[in-house]
């Protein structure tokens, strides 16, 4: 298989994943997934980060009557049909989404592979990275959502339930931050390691720890588990 098509299906894989555990853990999101033209149609509920099909018309074809199920399926959830397409999408598969009156909105996203045996750069003295446990999983969802600026009860609400599905996903992957004179939080970060695809989740930081490197650091150490685990 491919690179590029091993990857958005271990993204696809992942986010069934997390629909499947959301819905155990919380009915009332309505989270669910759906085998959809070679790929996953992951519906996570209205306001959640993941109501779309990825990896979808790249091995099969999109058609016609797919779409019109997919699109009940998403009124079941009370969320609209969004497909990612990328430039491995069939030519057939982009002209059924635009006959269906399905229109792009363009997005990028870069991919970046660390070169076999280079050495990681050196891990910074004053920040300390440790894994998340259950019981101590407040301190992420309070990191997280000081670092993106959730600030309402709905999208704290959000915020929380994701995290708590995601935590049970990425298990010790779910890392803080945290100042090594102090021990006080800098910021978070996930990492979700599904067969040989290891992928660098959402990372925030403390708006008031920004421009010290706590960035570079989280992603060093996730580099650096990905590395390890092969």
């Amino acid at each position: 298989m491919p690179d590029a098509v091993r990857l958005l299906t271990a993204w696809a894989e992942d986010a069934a994943r997390f629909a499947d555990v959301l819905a155990l853990q919380d009915p009332s999101w309505g989270a669910r997934h759906h085998p959809f033209a070679g790929g996953r149609l992951v519906l996570c509920g209205t306001g959640m980060y993941v109501n779309r099909a990825l990896a979808a018309g790249i091995t099969a074809p999109i058609r016609p009557a797919d779409i019109e199920v997919a699109d009940q399926w998403c009124r079941d959830v009370g969320v609209p049909l969004a497909v990612d397409v990328t430039r491995l999408t069939t030519g057939a598969s982009r002209r059924a989404l635009e006959a269906a009156g399905i229109r792009p909105e363009p997005s990028s996203a870069t991919a970046f592979t660390w070169p076999v045996g280079a050495a990681l750069p050196d891990a910074p003295d004053d920040i300390v990275i440790r894994s998340v446990s259950a019981a101590a999983l407040g301190e992420w969802q309070a990191a997280s959502a000081a670092g993106w600026g959730h600030e309402t009860a709905d999208a704290r609400r959000v915020s929380d339930a994701f995290v708590r599905a995601a935590r049970e996903v990425d298990g010790d992957g779910m890392v803080l931050a945290l100042d090594a004179a102090d021990g006080r939080t800098l910021g978070c970060a996930s990492l979700t390691v599904n067969g040989g695809v290891a992928t660098l989740g959402g990372m925030s930081t403390l708006p008031a720890e920004r421009r010290r490197g706590v960035q570079a650091a989280l992603v060093r150490h996730r580099l650096g588990v990905a590395l390890a685990a092969g």
